[in-house]
């Protein structure tokens, strides 16, 4: 395994801040938790670089002008401009000639955190810009102020406000194309057309025929605007139907599968466990 590596010249003025902090056992197990914390104004040749460090950074500037190395290539930073990486691989920071730099940062861990850079890492551009209305600089700043003095609640609200923080930077970067969170027509038709005909025999080509688009065109504009593949979709109405069924009604497992759209009791087993992690008798003896 290869090992943790820094190189750094900490060029700060005295009233910066950084809190080095050690979760509990418990916000390492089940929370979200800040590993580092701080408030930095800095100025050339203020640099820092990692490599092979297990944790998220998340980089806000407030003013001035800095620079991202990660990967091949440069990014500017300037006011507003935030950044978000996993810092096992190699990245640098660093201000930027004749020009002060002032920044929020924050270091973080959590058993989801994969979940959330996960799509933001699938844009290829570790930056984004904040609109001067985002919440997201005065979560940063909440998150370090709540740090000292600690209290039994500082590791519960430290979690609350990163999910928050994390899920506002999705919205400002991965989502920030969905004007006013509309979606468009043809995707909401297709969403209609699976909850009604969810009981017919639907497949991925079917669906391309009428819509006189191309299948994986259609798949992923589905994706993008309701968050699954169309297929996957339906397969998700058919389970919660057979949910309900299973809990407020008779029918037989073979019954329910036809009701729902899958003639092959077998193959409906099969994907109910997949989705719910136990068969549907199983799931059945659960509700009585």
């Amino acid at each position: 395994m290869t090992s943790y590596w820094e190189k750094a010249s900490h060029i700060q003025t005295e009233d910066s801040i950084r809190l080095i902090l050690t979760p509990s056992s418990t916000a390492q197990a089940f929370y979200f938790f800040v590993q580092e914390i701080g408030h930095f104004k800095t100025a050339f040749p203020y640099a820092t670089a990692h490599e092979h460090l297990n944790s998220y950074l998340i980089l806000y500037t407030q003013s001035g002008r800095g620079k991202l190395r990660y990967g091949d290539t440069d990014y500017a930073l300037g006011r507003g401009d935030l950044f978000f990486i996993h810092c096992m691989d190699y990245h640098r920071y660093e201000a930027v000639r004749e020009e002060e730099w002032e920044f929020l940062w924050l270091h973080i861990r959590g058993e989801a955190m994969e979940g959330y850079y996960a799509p933001f890492s699938q844009r290829q551009l570790p930056v984004c810009h904040v609109n001067e209305y985002s919440a997201i600089p005065g979560l940063m700043q909440r998150l370090l102020n709540i740090q000292t003095p600690r209290s039994n609640k500082t590791e519960l609200i430290s979690s609350q406000l990163i999910v928050q923080l994390l899920t506002d930077i999705l919205l400002q970067s991965v989502y920030a194309g969905d004007k006013h969170g509309r979606i468009p027509a043809p995707v909401l038709d297709l969403q209609q057309y699976l909850e009604e005909h969810y009981t017919e025999p639907i497949t991925l080509d079917d669906l391309a025929k009428k819509y006189a688009v191309n299948k994986f065109q259609l798949s992923r504009d589905f994706k993008q605007h309701i968050g699954l593949p169309p297929i996957e979709y339906l397969i998700n109405i058919r389970i919660n139907t057979a949910k309900h069924m299973l809990r407020y009604s008779d029918k037989s497992i073979q019954q329910i599968a036809s009701e729902v759209g899958i003639y092959n009791v077998s193959h409906f087993i099969n994907l109910f466990k997949a989705r719910v992690e136990c068969t549907p008798l199983a799931y059945r003896k659960e509700w009585t």
